[in-house]
């Protein structure tokens, strides 16, 4: 097999498997007892985080144009596919159809799984396969024929997920408004130039302790203020801001560094998250979760780099 081609796989399937799998949105014993299940994930995540890899490394990798294309992914699925943004049915809202819906939208919780898919679907993967795989970290990994092929895997099952999951038909002019503002990130993610938006570098301690910090900061914040009286602006604007800052970092750091603040940034889901999934009833959510971080722990060890530059 063709090294490239080698890493494309490993990189289209570490992108449903920690944001699906590793997650609980999807189980282990759901991917055992229903096979279509993770395979059309897979046609799904894994072309769509190909494909975004291919437009970061073509218009150049800077992270804070990462992010912004990581939201456009967040967007399209749980806005334009699976419309979630839209529908106060949706299975997985909870307090979410209550706290921050606002003009036909669950405003809080789409800005909540924006933030999610962008670091767990997209950037997590990415930057996880670039240290593992550092001779194709600025490569292009598709060619004409990859390339069409992720397209036509992302549409067809895009598709799929859009008229099967869930019948519901969402709001023509909330849903029309989304798409422009998916296009807009588009524009502001092929002409963004700074690397960074915030100059404050990385606190003192390991790049791993802040990763594993900003996942925290960030379950703790959708977690706990939907269910205070605070107003529902409050989290949207901190998430925001702590993805921000955390988008920030990674080009102060060597591969290395950002292997670790990436590590543990998915340390806090893998590992004391899916433990709490398993005490809850999600059976082998702990042993793949504990299991994984331990094999990419042990793979740190492995990767060289210098201090971090901050």
């Amino acid at each position: 097999m063709n090294p490239k081609t080698k890493v494309a796989l490993i990189l289209s399937l570490i992108s449903p498997f920690f944001a699906e799998v590793l997650s609980g949105s999807t189980p282990p014993l759901e991917v055992l007892t229903e096979p279509l299940s993770f395979p059309f994930l897979w046609a799904y995540y894994g072309a769509g985080v190909l494909l975004i890899r291919e437009v970061w490394v073509r218009w150049g990798r800077n992270y804070i144009r990462l992010m912004l294309l990581g939201f456009i992914y967040g967007i399209v699925e749980e806005g334009l596919v699976i419309k979630s943004w839209f529908n106060p049915d949706w299975p997985d809202l909870d307090v979410f159809s209550i706290y921050g819906r606002v003009w036909g939208v669950n405003a809080v919780w789409a800005v909540w799984l924006t933030i999610f898919h962008s670091l767990m679907s997209i950037a997590m993967p990415i930057m996880v396969v670039d240290a593992l795989y550092p001779e194709f970290s600025g490569e292009r990994l598709l060619g004409r024929r990859g390339l069409i092929i992720a397209s036509a895997s992302f549409l067809i099952s895009g598709v799929v997920f859009f008229t099967f999951l869930v019948p519901y038909r969402p709001p023509g002019v909330q849903y029309s408004l989304t798409i422009v503002i998916t296009a807009l990130l588009l524009f502001l993610a092929r002409r963004v130039r700074r690397e960074a938006i915030f100059k404050l570098g990385l606190p003192r301690g390991h790049p791993f302790v802040y990763g594993f910090l900003v996942s925290f900061t960030l379950f703790l914040i959708f977690t706990a203020f939907p269910h205070s009286s605070a107003p529902p602006i409050v989290p949207a604007i901190l998430g925001l801001l702590v993805a921000l800052h955390f988008y920030s970092i990674p080009a102060h750091l060597d591969e290395r560094g950002r292997y670790a603040l990436a590590l543990g940034f998915l340390a806090f889901w893998f590992v004391p998250y899916d433990i709490i999934l398993e005490l809850n009833g999600v059976m082998g959510e702990a042993f793949l979760g504990v299991a994984t971080f331990a094999l990419l722990a042990w793979r740190l060890k492995k990767i060289n780099g210098s201090e971090p530059k901050v």
